[in-house]
């Protein structure tokens, strides 16, 4: 809520109840370190090019690794660990994978010569498993698996080509459970890993438009064709990101994540008590030479924030009010932030139409006022965005030019990990159609997305190390399901 805290069930807490060996303190001292011929092949085993976070309530990027489920966070100190640690994070049980590709060392692993070996630190009241599992070039299991628990070094399986390295963290709270340290080594020299944000499949795009509705489950919106059929529509029109979690409660910190690439405070802090000297996307934007608007609903005069004009009106969803080099630049902030009624005059041609847009509903409209949600929230969400979009996709930048419109929501209202809908459609048919993407997203994937697609530089190593949106873009294959 934009000015509210969810509250949210206590099934984890029920969980660890009936769970008596998680109540226990697992703290396990490191094993020995890597020492094998290549060092360490996980190129970030504790999360130190991360983006740390003291907040419990926030979700980060976790460079390197692959969320498969929940939203872990790289934290820069738990109790009893001083320094950067994978952790839970604040949605529920978290597993995150890595694949090295020991490919290279593949005369040696087939002549059953080389050794791997498992190490790193766990720690917390819940649980923390690491396993690395042995895979062949088709990706099938052989062999065994080594643990941090258990047998830390084994003879590798003729026939590896990667090791996927796992881990899973559970319990009740954030930093239930974490690891740090973590190491893969191999008895045999292989060229040492470097770190890089996972590759884009975004194409360039000439015009982007963002829309932040509220406060709206995934499952409340999906499927409900009675009070959302426009919004079913747009996710049968192009890709649904099925598996998407927002990264914190209560609104505005999910907006910054966006904006800005990080969550920054703790709690619930709005415009006027929040003002933040870090860049933003709009500073982003200006830097590559392109130009952005943010269009919010009751605004009135360019860079108004009161509601003298519309009493639901909130200026901090979108979130430029909230850094300095915007509310206290008068000129720039009337340039750049206007009411929804400038949309359609812009839209007239594709030289106004700004390369980058944030379009925002007043608080009713955005589905908050109206009912968190609700079969009544629902009726007006949808009849704002037929309403809002029906010029966008007439408009000649939509027409005749490359132009992307992501759809999303800043947050859960009920649903205890987050999760909520987010929607990409194109013109010049870049997104695919009717597909539903199955991968683990987020709003620093959203982020990286808009970068890619506007080729524009990161602005926090959690937007750098994101993986896009790559589903929307690429052709059928693994984690999609087209027919929907």
């Amino acid at each position: 809520a934009a000015h509210k805290t969810i509250e949210r069930p206590q099934e984890e807490a029920r969980m660890l109840k009936h769970s008596l060996p998680a109540m226990l303190l697992l703290l396990s001292p490191p094993l020995a370190p890597v020492t094998a011929g290549a060092g360490n092949l996980i190129p970030d085993g504790d999360g130190a090019a991360g983006l740390c976070t003291d907040d419990p309530g926030a979700a980060t990027t976790i460079p390197g690794w692959t969320v498969v489920e929940g939203s872990p966070a790289v934290r820069c100190r738990v109790a009893g660990h001083a320094g950067p640690v994978i952790a839970r994070g604040p949605w529920g049980a978290a597993v995150l994978e890595q694949r090295v590709d020991v490919s290279a060392a593949g005369a040696a692993i087939d002549a059953g010569s080389s050794v791997a070996t498992l190490s790193g630190s766990r720690g917390g009241h819940g649980k923390a498993e690491v396993e690395a599992h042995f895979l062949a070039a088709s990706g099938n299991e052989i062999g065994p698996t080594l643990t941090l628990a258990g047998p830390a070094a084994a003879t590798v399986p003729p026939g590896t080509r990667s090791v996927s390295v796992r881990i899973r963290l559970s319990g009740a709270g954030a930093d239930a459970a974490w690891v740090t340290g973590l190491g893969l080594g191999l008895s045999v020299e292989l060229p040492p890993p470097v770190l890089a944000p996972p590759p884009s499949a975004v194409p360039p795009f000439d015009h982007v438009f963002l829309i932040v509705m509220e406060n709206t489950d995934y499952r409340q919106v999906i499927g409900d064709t009675a009070n959302a059929p426009y919004i079913n529509g747009l996710a049968a029109r192009g890709t649904l990101f099925a598996n998407y979690d927002a990264v914190y409660h209560p609104s505005d910190e999910n907006y910054l994540a966006i904006a800005a690439g990080d969550t920054f405070v703790r709690g619930g802090l709005y415009f006027p008590k929040l003002r933040l000297a870090q860049r933003h996307i709009g500073d982003a934007v200006e830097a590559a030479g392109k130009s952005w608007k943010a269009y919010e609903q009751g605004m009135g005069p360019p860079c108004n924030t009161t509601t003298r004009y519309d009493r639901d009106f909130e200026p901090d969803d979108a979130p430029f009010v909230l850094f300095a080099d915007i509310i206290g630049d008068l000129p720039r902030c009337r340039a750049h932030l206007v009411d929804t009624d400038q949309l359609p005059v812009d839209l007239r041609s594709a030289a106004t139409t700004p390369n980058f847009a944030w379009i925002a509903a007043d608080d009713y409209y955005d589905g908050e006022a109206s009912g968190n949600g609700s079969p009544q929230s629902l009726r007006v969400q949808d009849a704002w965005l037929r309403t809002t979009l029906a010029p966008l996709f007439a408009s000649p930048a939509w027409t005749g030019e490359r132009s992307l419109l992501l759809l999303t929501w800043d947050e859960s209202a009920t649903e205890t990990d987050n999760h909520i809908a987010t929607i990409l459609v194109a013109s010049q048919g870049l997104v695919r159609p009717g597909a539903v993407a199955r991968r683990h997203a987020d709003h620093y994937a959203l982020a990286r997305t808009i970068e890619a697609a506007l080729g524009l530089q990161p602005l926090t190593a959690n937007d750098r190390y994101a993986e896009p949106l790559n589903e929307a873009f690429v052709s059928p294959g693994a984690g999609t399901d087209p027919k929907r």
